[in-house]
């Protein structure tokens, strides 16, 4: 389908050339999606060491500011929907490695995002470039298509990782490190110990659970689960120890 002809403008009225229509295309193949203004794409995928040194473009970074609140939205919404018993902790705990840096290059790598990214004619496309081209883009989708294209986008691309992220595979796991503190010190194991339940236990307890290293108490934490609390109790001792040692 032929689009109109100002749709194969950049937002300064600057033809976008076949070549480049024609990869924009294969991208949006690739993403499931199908932009109306090319131009709000062309705009995510322009690093800006390209826009310096070709006047009339525009850089990416206003876009990868609004991408990165769209994505948290999308991604908060999904996770208080596909996690019903989680709390505050976990789902936030969560949702910080799901758009952290590390996760948006991952996902741009799988995309091969890199090839479509313009940047200036010294500058490779590293992982952080790639992480905040693909923030730009679920922008411009937003602004191009609205929110529900959008949401079925962003769970398509990171829905899979969320199962991850919860099975521990990519996740903080403050129990972990504990674990490796004592036995890096050869103390014995943490041991964690229920101290309290608040609420009914039908209705979203609130579970306290206190960690402790040999005979010494390193921290304690809430949660409504009990693996919650238990993280929450470990990265307390963990914050204690970084606080104590130099």
């Amino acid at each position: 389908m032929r689009r109109r002809r100002a749709y194969n403008m950049t937002m300064t009225g600057i033809p976008i050339q076949a070549k480049r229509l024609r990869e924009l295309d294969k991208l949006m193949g690739e993403l499931g999606i199908a932009f109306g203004r090319m131009a709000l794409l062309e705009e995510a995928l322009t690093h800006s060491s390209y826009a310096a040194e070709n006047p009339g473009s525009i850089d990416n970074e206003r876009l990868e500011f609004f991408g990165d609140s769209v994505l948290k939205f999308v991604i908060s919404e999904y996770l208080l929907e596909r996690f019903p018993a989680y709390g505050e902790g976990s789902l936030t705990e969560i949702r910080n490695v799901l758009v952290s840096d590390k996760t948006l290059a991952g996902v741009a790598e799988r995309l091969k995002l890199g090839r479509y990214i313009l940047t200036g004619r010294r500058v490779s496309t590293t992982p952080s470039i790639a992480a905040g081209a693909l923030e730009a883009l679920i922008a411009a989708a937003y602004m191009d298509l609205g929110l529900i294209p959008v949401q079925h986008l962003i769970i398509r691309l990171f829905g899979a990782q969320a199962t991850a992220v919860d099975r521990d595979e990519t996740k903080e796991n403050y129990k972990a490190r504990l674990q490796e503190w004592a036995q890096s010190l050869a103390k014995p194991l943490p041991v964690y110990s229920l101290t309290g339940v608040e609420g009914p236990v039908h209705d979203r307890p609130v579970f306290s659970v206190s960690v402790s290293v040999g005979q010494t108490v390193m921290g304690a934490g809430t949660g409504h689960t009990k693996k919650e609390a238990e993280q929450a109790a470990a990265r307390d001792a963990l914050t204690r120890i970084n606080t104590a040692e130099p």
